[in-house]
């Protein structure tokens, strides 16, 4: 799963330096939380990944910072062009939300247990070297807030996106080409997109929102989301002609 880059920027093109430039901005909440963020790993175990995996993350593990930020509209374009001018960065992931977090100290991982809103949205931007992420931002924006989540290791980027996703209330099916989030995304709010909601298919509704207002108006209560991409359009949903099958339903998948 990927999503992409590039404009020239003053602060240097690293997220180290966009790190620094943000956690200068006033009234901005820094937390070095390298320790904290490696304990918390250790104590919740490779979950869902395999045990060769999650000991490649805890070995290779360096380094974890956050800064919590209140930002006008013009400053968070500033810093989207700040973010697509980072080098070697790719979009991995992208999730939005229309529950609210349970309470906790972890901000980070409290949000990223979510699913699907305008007032709520993650994205998740990493470099990579082949299948290896080396460093990874989380960009979350909730209550008129930004969170930057900067961390430094290593992991297998099919390791990453399956906690990151499957971990929490969404998931992805894509066959083993790589497919581009922006792209998916862009189909998506162009109404390339097919909703499948309870198993029963919906091409009447042309947007995420059209999909969320009937949800609501049958009293349809989701809890699991999965953005079916790529080959397993085709192989899944043969009849459709659409790019993109965004699938609701009442249960966790398998």
């Amino acid at each position: 799963m990927a999503l992409l880059l590039c404009t020239g920027s003053s602060f240097g093109q690293t997220a180290e330096k966009l790190m620094e430039k943000y956690k200068a901005f006033p009234g901005a909440e820094y937390q070095e939380m390298t320790e904290e963020a490696l304990k918390d790993i250790k104590e919740e175990g490779p979950g869902i990944m395999s045990q060769e995996d999650f000991d490649f993350i805890i070995k290779n593990f360096k380094k974890s910072e956050q800064v919590q930020l209140t930002l006008d509209d013009a400053q968070k374009e500033q810093l989207d062009k700040d973010i697509n001018a980072l080098k070697g960065y790719e979009m991995i992931f992208a999730q939005n939300d229309n529950k609210e977090p349970e309470e906790g100290k972890n901000l980070v991982q409290n949000m990223l247990n979510q699913t699907f809103s305008p007032s709520y949205q993650v994205r998740a931007y990493a470099k990579m070297k082949g299948n290896i992420l080396t460093g990874t931002l989380l960009r979350l924006d909730m209550w008129g807030k930004v969170v930057l989540f900067y961390t430094v290791g290593k992991w297998k980027k099919d390791a990453f996106l399956q906690t990151l996703c499957n971990g929490g209330a969404v998931s992805f099916s894509e066959d083993e080409d790589l497919t581009n989030m922006k792209d998916v995304i862009k189909e998506a709010k162009e109404g390339n997109a097919l909703f499948v909601i309870g198993g029963e298919e919906h091409p009447e509704l042309r947007s995420l929102e059209e999909a969320k207002e009937y949800m609501e108006k049958n009293n349809f209560h989701f809890n699991h989301e999965t953005w079916v991409v790529g080959g397993r359009v085709k192989e899944r949903y043969p009849n459709t002609d659409k790019k993109v099958v965004i699938e609701y339903t009442d249960e966790p998948k398998k």
